[in-house]
């Protein structure tokens, strides 16, 4: 790590044993509000993929990024990229990440604890005013769970070229919904087609 590295614009460099750190009590928050968001009677989620309670948490997503002076964007296939800009944005990204989307029955952990825990370090990063060489990017994947539009891993896996972006948009749920009208009716289908990189 260079001495650029350690240095926090407006504010002395930072000493070599200084460790950044996560705000654990900030996370657990984040983990129990989040879970509002289809909150079932026993205490675990239920939310779908594109559904309105995704609508809910994917905008309180994008909120708590912005907050944190990340540029949201979202693609073709609703996945949301929030961006912490680097030193040098000609490089490519950090990545980390995971989904808001749950199974039927979900916890408040799986899935969205990825996510969560990304937006902890975006949240360390921004309190220290600490900027990294590379941006860092916080990646959220739609319906990674597969639970309303089946097969599982759909959108990441259009990214990886795995699947067609058609053959997504035209997966139909058990009550004949297509997934790309789904996508539409809440709001994130993005410009951008899926890139292979970020």
């Amino acid at each position: 790590m260079t001495q650029q590295d350690r240095t926090v614009q407006g504010a002395g460099p930072r000493g070599q044993g200084d460790n950044l750190r996560v705000d654990g009590a900030a996370l657990w928050r984040d983990l129990m509000d989040s879970a509002r968001f289809g909150a079932t009677p026993k205490g675990g989620i239920r939310r779908l993929a594109l559904t309105e309670e995704d609508r809910q948490v994917r905008e309180w997503f994008v909120s708590a990024c912005e907050a944190l002076g990340c540029v949201v964007s979202y693609d073709s296939m609703g996945n949301i990229f929030a961006r912490r800009p680097g030193q040098d944005n000609t490089l490519p990204p950090l990545a980390m990440g995971s989904h808001l989307d749950t199974q039927p029955t979900g916890g408040r952990f799986d899935g969205i604890l990825g996510v969560l825990g990304g937006l902890a370090v975006l949240r360390s990063l921004h309190m220290a005013g600490h900027v990294t060489r590379h941006p860092v990017e916080l990646v959220c994947w739609t319906n990674e769970e597969g639970s309303r539009f089946s097969p599982p891993m759909m959108c990441s896996g259009v990214f990886a070229g795995v699947f067609t972006e058609h053959e997504v948009l035209e997966k139909q749920d058990r009550a004949g919904l297509r997934f790309g009208d789904a996508l539409q009716a809440i709001g994130y289908k993005g410009a951008e087609r899926v890139a292979s990189t970020l």
